[in-house]
């Protein structure tokens, strides 16, 4: 029997992401996030330790870590393309493209080139179009919600929403696919984080960092807002070499 439940830890404000894959997936799945996150410019002093206390939550070794230091303070695209490469043998992909969906409506101006940047990342993935179009009504379901670590683990939770014998007989892993939206945990790791730097920031402060919580959160902390719509410069040098 396939266990649905989110696998998530919290104790004492130490909350634990993608817990299950190897090093060098979770690595390579944050590196992705950071590289598209902070596109065609290099990440600012907080979203670097953002992005730290992301990788504390993941376990990350050092090694792992610089990686994902490196993806966010580099320019060109060539940190990104070694995560995708990772990715494209781990189920952590279907997660990625859900946070990436995601982080792209957050903004609720979803546009055609960042649709068709996701598409081509899908596809680089071997994600398939099915595949592609259930993570796209996971996405739609969620994005608006302020889902937490709790009801994500609750075992009815993708058949409430109508998906999990549809994910799992398009041979998508929903246990794997909760574990790995980091956008669930992200926002409690980092509100934590936020309250113990600065005794100053106010609930009002934290609400309009996190854009309402929910998925899509993240990507308002690491691009203030933006949504994936600064990717378009990286994306299309990338695709312009025939990355993809």
């Amino acid at each position: 029997m396939v266990d649905d439940t989110l696998t998530f830890t919290s104790m004492e404000g130490n909350e634990k992401i993608l817990q299950g894959h190897s090093d060098a997936e979770k690595g390579a799945y944050l590196g992705a996030i950071a590289s598209i996150a902070t596109a065609d410019r290099t990440a600012s002093a907080d979203e670097i330790e953002y992005l730290s206390r992301l990788c504390d939550a993941a376990d990350l070794s050092d090694q792992q870590k610089q990686s994902v230091g490196k993806a966010a303070t580099e320019v060109p695209g060539k940190e990104l393309t070694r995560c995708l490469d990772i990715l494209k043998n781990s189920e952590l992909k279907y997660p990625l493209i859900t946070d990436l969906m995601a982080f792209a409506k957050a903004d609720q101006d979803f546009s055609e080139e960042e649709e068709e940047s996701i598409h081509r990342i899908a596809e680089y993935l071997g994600v398939d179009q099915h595949q592609l179009s259930l993570l796209d009504q996971f996405t739609e379901k969620t994005t608006t919600a302020n889902i937490t670590p709790q009801q994500a683990a609750d075992p009815g939770f993708l058949s409430s929403l109508g998906l999990k014998d549809k994910l799992q007989n398009a041979g998508i892993n929903g246990s794997s696919l909760l574990k790995g939206l980091i956008a669930v945990a992200a926002p409690m790791i980092l509100s934590n984080a936020l309250s113990r730097r600065s005794t100053t920031t106010s609930s009002g402060d934290l609400g309009g960092m996190f854009g309402g919580g929910g998925l899509g959160s993240l990507i308002g902390m690491l691009s203030g807002g933006r949504g994936l719509g600064n990717t378009g410069g990286l994306l299309g040098r990338i695709l312009g070499r025939g990355g993809f």
